[in-house]
């Protein structure tokens, strides 16, 4: 299992939005957006920056309201015995932050476009205890955000996630492969992949097998008709 964290060009471009809020003049402008297509690495370089900044990570469910994101917050700051009804949780959630503040990072924001007060929550927690929100959610999330004034005004900063390059995929074999790779296979894992980091790691661990079989360089012919992504992980099962 992989447990390092490579630093693509999405993660610069997060952690540069990330550092330009720290900076914002508006005070009330507190919310960094991070937007992208799925398996584009938000929501692992979500939780990687969450862990680096003590900050709360927390993921919105579908159909989320109020309540249920307050009853998470006030879980994952430490409370055993949430209080029972919303304005008490909201303001037990205040009252540890007030001690204690924590950015918060919500995944899968686009869980609370339909039912809009569950953000308005996120949005008047951040207001009155003056701490750094982190918005992650898919490539449409401002185009709806930006139609509430009350968000419009308060997105400081924002990082669009996108497929990652081919030097980004080499980056990550670089750094994380425990075989070495010929170029020839990390272009292969580069298209196969189309730049989505989460089949990045399966080619990976996928190119780690073959190489650890071998007990060599993993070579272009060494994974000749063999597919380094997803697909080759169900063909495998198949055979077994």
């Amino acid at each position: 299992m992989h447990t390092k964290f490579v630093e693509t060009s999405n993660v610069k471009r997060f952690m540069a939005a990330t550092a330009a809020i720290e900076q914002r003049a508006a005070r009330e402008a507190c919310i960094v957006l991070g937007q992208g297509n799925a398996g584009y690495g938000k929501s692992q370089t979500g939780q990687y920056w969450a862990t680096q900044q003590d900050a709360v990570f927390i993921r919105l469910k579908a159909n989320c309201t109020p309540k249920w994101f307050l009853d998470d917050l006030v879980i994952e700051l430490g409370e055993q015995a949430p209080e029972r009804s919303c304005e008490k949780l909201f303001n037990q959630a205040v009252g540890f932050l007030v001690k204690d503040p924590k950015p918060i990072v919500v995944d899968e924001v686009e869980n609370g476009l339909s039912q809009i007060k569950v953000l308005e929550t996120i949005r008047d927690i951040g207001d009155l205890v003056d701490v750094t929100v982190i918005f992650l959610g898919r490539e449409y999330v401002w185009g709806r955000l930006k139609r509430y004034p009350q968000f419009a005004t308060r997105v400081g900063a924002r990082a669009d996630f996108s497929a990652e390059t081919r030097e980004d995929v080499a980056k990550c074999v670089a750094e994380l492969a425990e075989v070495e790779v010929a170029e020839e296979v990390v272009e292969k894992i580069y298209l196969q992949s189309e730049g989505h980091i989460r089949e990045v790691i399966k080619a990976i661990k996928n190119v780690e097998r073959i190489g650890m079989r071998a007990d060599g360089k993993v070579t272009a012919e060494m994974t000749k008709g063999q597919p380094l992504t997803h697909e080759w992980q169900r063909a495998g099962s198949t055979k077994r």
